[in-house]
């Protein structure tokens, strides 16, 4: 059964859902059903048309808010280098690959066109009006793209990850747009408090794969109680197993904690997280704080790969040319780039590096380099549900020597990778603030959180 409606940004269901018992492990996903693919034909449809065993769409997606105002920020805030820039060693990183001839495809609320994404950025399609892939309402895809892969600029010294990778655009999400809807047992009208289900994310995996993607960025996560009895997404795993089968990269976000997404107890799986929970087939992402801690909201579980710095983020801002540090949602509330969303990107954007370095490596293999060059935790096998094998370390994963992996070494490295860049200006030796209109301190989920049901099975990830 399919997920008839996404439910994002902290929203809860929109009817409710009867609890079922379940005969799985939680956690453990069902095998993966090679028949739930979607089809072709489903992939190039668009605008995506509900249409379910449980609701049926009776008209077209309608604009519920203005689309967001990047937040005005202080530009001491946004010209230093930002903390989780200079954590990861990003500019380190960037001497042994820069993302050339990588493309990743950002699977989210549209991305708008920058100018630090000049030339780079590629339309995938959107899944909401079908409109644009380079249309973003929300302001996150344009958040998530730049930090996977805006260049350099003379007047800040934040840059991408994989600055010389393209943007694979889809838009596939808003919670800026609601879906008019028929409940098919009762007959009653009503609306997706969003846009955008775990079917139209299915068909923009595969899209995705089918325009040329080396990597895939899913900064979105579907919740839905553990003792379910059922999976009701069989089209996206099938989806993401598709992809790595067919040598793409599956980055996603762990999700975040909110009323209808509850964190699990450790040793405990009350809640499951989708497509995270695929594990087999995708890396999963979590976020730490400011001290390199786990964040509070980043929810854990078995499933839990890696993680990335997931609070302070600084990114390119949708509709104009400059950087933010916080979007307004669309309740008009001001948030600061805190989140799974904004974790799971630093890692698409390693996956990117590791691709054009080590150009012989399959998706599988890059996902383990990845996990086993991370910072390990103290945990038993060294991985745990809160980071899984610990924070992400750019560096370590483009030098380090993996006994199990074949193939001839990587060329020396080129000092001037980043020959043609413009160069960074001079350390701001002030404090960094970040002071955003009506909520600075508050603790922001603003990854697309999807709300489902049903049950679990898992399966270890086959290492190379």
């Amino acid at each position: 059964m399919a997920v008839a409606v996404a439910l994002l940004c902290l929203v809860g269901p929109a009817w409710p859902v009867a609890a079922q018992p379940g005969d799985r492990p939680p956690g453990v996903p069902p095998s993966v059903d090679a028949t739930a693919l979607p089809t072709p034909a489903s992939v190039n449809t668009m605008p995506y048309i509900v249409n379910n065993t449980a609701t049926r769409q009776t008209g077209p997606v309608a604009q519920q808010a203005p689309c967001q105002q990047p937040v005005a920020d202080n530009p001491q805030n946004i010209q230093a280098e930002p903390p989780a820039q200079r954590r990861l060693r990003i500019r380190q990183a960037q001497q042994y690959a820069t993302g050339r001839d990588q493309r990743v495809a950002v699977i989210d609320s549209g991305v708008q066109p920058h100018p630090r994404l000049l030339g780079r950025l590629i339309d995938g399609g959107d899944y909401i009006e079908n409109r644009r892939g380079l249309f973003d309402c929300d302001g996150h895809g344009t958040v998530v793209a730049g930090l996977i892969a805006a260049a350099p600029d003379a007047n800040s010294r934040f840059v991408g990850v994989a600055p010389a990778a393209q943007i694979l655009a889809v838009r596939q999400a808003s919670t800026f747009y609601s879906v008019p809807l028929r409940q098919l047992d009762n007959g009653q009208e009503i609306h997706s408090p969003s846009a955008g289900d775990t079917v139209s994310m299915a068909r923009a995996v595969m899209r995705a794969v089918q325009l040329g993607a080396t990597v895939i960025n899913i900064s979105e996560a579907a919740c839905f109680p553990a003792e379910r009895d059922q999976i009701n997404a069989p089209d996206l795993q099938a989806a993401v197993h598709h992809a790595v089968e067919h040598n793409v990269v599956v980055v996603v976000a762990a999700a975040n904690t909110s009323s209808t997404c509850k964190q699990n107890s450790p040793g405990a799986v009350t809640t499951i997280s989708s497509p995270g929970w695929f594990d087999d087939d995708v890396l999963t992402v979590a976020a730490t704080d400011d001290n390199g801690e786990p964040a509070d909201f980043s929810i854990r579980g078995p499933w839990v790969d890696v993680a990335a710095p997931g609070t302070g983020a600084v990114s390119l801002a949708a509709g104009r040319p400059g950087l933010t540090t916080g979007l307004v949602d669309a309740h008009g509330q001001a948030r600061a780039l805190d989140g799974t969303s904004f974790a799971t990107p630093y890692v698409a954007g390693v996956a990117a590096l590791i691709r054009e370095r080590y150009r012989n490596l399959t998706a599988r293999q890059v996902m383990h380099r990845i996990e086993q060059t991370a910072q390990h935790t103290g945990a038993h096998g060294g991985r745990s549900e809160e980071l899984g094998y610990g924070m992400i370390d750019p560096v370590a994963a483009l030098t380090a020597v993996l006994p199990e992996e074949q193939g001839p070494a990587p060329a020396p490295v080129n000092a001037a990778k980043l020959s043609g860049f413009p160069a960074p200006p001079p350390d701001d030796t002030h404090p960094r603030t970040v002071a955003l209109a009506g909520s600075a301190a508050a603790l922001i989920l603003l990854g697309l959180i999807i709300v489902i049901a049903q049950t679990t099975k898992r399966h270890q990830r086959p290492r190379p």
